[in-house]
């Protein structure tokens, strides 16, 4: 029987669709459990302005895509919400849905009042946290971001069960609830949080392997953002000059995949590369490098930074972030040494960067020796295939808070008549026979669709919901 599930994508600035975050992480997601499970089915709400980017993203029999006016969220798209939308493209007597996957908790609390007030359905929703904006207590947007962190907590309260991508993050989320919400109502958020972490196509990333041995370049890649609360400005501006002054053996390329303009004073230097890369050149390029920088202290996770540890690059990470939380699965059971080694050379903390750097580009050798195995371990760990069985779960049991009608109801017994005599009857059928519309009903229709797949599922590969009633079910 079909599990239907609305999404509504969240994507950042919108410059270089290609190269989006969003894209990969909802492309990744949803392609990996349509195919962990036949029962699956996405609407998935995409921006109308990169309709062809997101459409052959996300091709397949089992998600449908249906383009909207989406802003991104560096352009006001953080509570991005439009009925009019909604009532205009997810057509109600076509399309169904058990159960709301929101990957902008703030947005929430709108589209249940949405579909569970208004169109009278009784779905769940599970929100994601990809990232919760905190910003130091001296900063000046510190203040006026609250309002924006106010809105994801609501929007996560709401919700059956919150995602997340890190243990670091959930308790970052949970320290900041507190400054608002009593000791209860953190309690039974805390109880609702799921770590899922977000992965990686290693097939993807292992297209893009050389066939030859990594060429000794001391090439430092660098496959973030280029905003501020990544630290690669600083890192560009700071920390690299520096170690250009101590040794001139290096080179470093930055992918830049929201297409950042950068004033000259910084990208004006010898050492220095910005590529705009295609997707299959950005992976030949990590096969390519040597070690990949993570500066990131505020953020809750990185799967830029996994793909660069796939394609095997030795990693130099931030001690004040998720990183170690990350690297625990990949460095059990290796020996109480290379553990060491890897606390001791992979990590720095503020001002020692500059140091770790230059003892990895001098140690290459050993570093890559170990990095080999390390990487084997995070293509088996954090591989779609892997990963999407735990997202699965966590759908799964949130759908069985829905309600289910009693066969005794007397609509209920109406519409298993109409398919006794039909065997096959769409939801559109369904509902012009029996003289409803999506909202004129005081009974949920989630409560009929529930009982309806137990006796008449739908096919999950039709954006459209058709019943086929079973004649060994029950109700025969």
């Amino acid at each position: 029987m079909a599990f239907r599930i609305l999404t509504q994508i969240n994507y950042s600035a919108g410059e270089n669709p290609e190269g989006d975050s969003g894209l990969h992480f909802t492309a990744g997601l949803l392609h990996s459990l349509v195919r962990l499970d036949s029962d699956f089915h996405f609407y998935v709400l995409i921006p109308m302005k990169d309709k062809d980017v997101w459409v052959n993203a996300l091709s397949h029999p089992q998600i449908t895509p249906i383009a909207i006016d989406i802003a991104p969220r560096l352009h006001g798209g953080d509570f991005q919400f439009n009925p009019t939308q909604l009532y205009k493209n997810f057509d109600s007597r076509r399309f169904d849905i058990d159960l709301l996957f929101i990957n902008q908790p703030e947005t929430a609390p709108a589209f249940l009042h949405f579909f569970n007030k208004e169109m009278f359905y009784n779905v769940p929703a599970v929100s994601y946290v990809h990232w919760f904006d905190t910003r130091g207590p001296h900063r000046p947007k510190q203040t006026v971001n609250r309002p924006v962190l106010l809105g994801a907590l609501s929007g996560m309260m709401v919700s059956s069960a919150v995602g997340c991508n890190s243990i670091y993050g959930r308790d970052q989320i949970l320290q900041y609830a507190g400054h608002w919400f009593n000791e209860e109502a953190i309690n039974s958020l805390k109880q609702r949080f799921r770590i899922l972490p977000p992965a990686v196509d290693v097939a993807e990333v292992e297209c893009g392997r050389m066939n030859q041995n990594r060429r000794q370049s001391n090439r430092i890649i660098v496959n973030h953002r280029l905003l501020m609360y990544t630290g690669v400005r600083t890192l560009l501006t700071k920390a690299l000059p520096e170690l250009w002054k101590r040794r001139q053996d290096f080179s470093v390329l930055v992918t830049n995949p929201s297409h950042v303009r950068l004033p000259g004073a910084i990208t004006n230097v010898p050492w220095l590369t910005v590529g705009e890369l295609s997707r299959e050149s950005y992976f030949r390029k990590l096969w390519e490098s040597d070690i990949v920088v993570a500066p990131h202290r505020a953020t809750h996770w990185s799967i830029s930074t996994l793909e660069a540890l796939c394609a095997e690059c030795v990693p130099l990470m931030s001690k004040e972030s998720f990183f170690g939380e990350m690297i625990g699965p990949l460095i059990t059971g290796m020996s109480a040494q290379e553990k060491k080694h890897i606390e001791a050379r992979w990590f720095f903390y503020r001002g020692s960067i500059v140091n770790r750097l230059s003892e990895l580009l001098d140690n290459l050798d050993e570093e890559r020796n170990i990095v080999r195995r390390v990487a084997e371990r995070t293509r088996c760990t954090y591989d779609w295939k892997v990963c999407a069985q735990a997202w699965r779960q966590v759908f799964r049991e949130a759908e069985l808070e829905s309600p289910i009608i009693s066969m005794e109801n007397p609509s209920m017994r109406r519409i298993i008549e109409l398919l006794k005599q039909e065997g096959t009857m769409s939801k559109n059928e369904i509902l012009r026979r029996l003289g409803w519309s999506p909202k004129q009903r005081t009974l949920s229709w989630t409560a009929f669709r529930r009982r309806l797949n137990s006796i008449a599922p739908d096919d999950s590969t039709s954006a459209d919901v058709v019943f086929k009633f079973r004649t060994d079910s029950n109700a025969a």
